[in-house]
């Protein structure tokens, strides 16, 4: 079972990201993937930054693309909660222990996916793995 990361359900969102594999596989094991609270932040982030810009079309395609993938996920957005949280501490220290700083929603997404034993889909390798946390990017190779 997995966690999205925002970087992997954003590419389906895109038309500039061809993905067929990877949608196709997607869909097909959709029960099997889940969202972190801070992915939706992030996406609502892009919304009002788009909306800031004076980007209206892209705003309003953001916000329909937001609300299929909420009907879609309804019931696997995962919030962050206090056993996440007492987890994100200990990534967090364990990361600036290796001398890496991710950004604290790396670590929330991190700590959500380790308290559900979810391996996180993600491009970003590089800000989870010093974390400790299972990883894939399935832009390089399906799971």
């Amino acid at each position: 079972m997995f966690l999205v990361d925002t970087n992997v359900i954003s590419a389906r969102a895109s038309s500039r990201v061809p993905l067929p594999e990877l949608a196709a596989w997607m869909n097909a094991h959709s029960a099997e993937l889940f969202l972190s609270t801070v992915t939706i932040t992030e996406i609502e982030d892009g919304i009002a930054k788009a909306k800031r810009e004076g980007a209206t079309r892209k705003a309003r395609d953001l916000t329909a693309w937001l609300e299929t993938v909420l009907h879609l996920y309804a019931a696997r957005i995962l919030p962050f909660d206090v056993a996440s949280a007492r987890l994100a501490g200990c990534l967090s220290d364990r990361a600036r222990g290796q001398g890496h700083a991710p950004g604290f929603a790396d670590i929330i997404i991190a700590a959500t996916a380790q308290h559900h034993g979810l391996t996180i889909l993600t491009r970003n390798l590089r800000h989870f793995e010093p974390l400790g946390v299972a990883v894939h990017d399935p832009f390089i190779r399906l799971p």
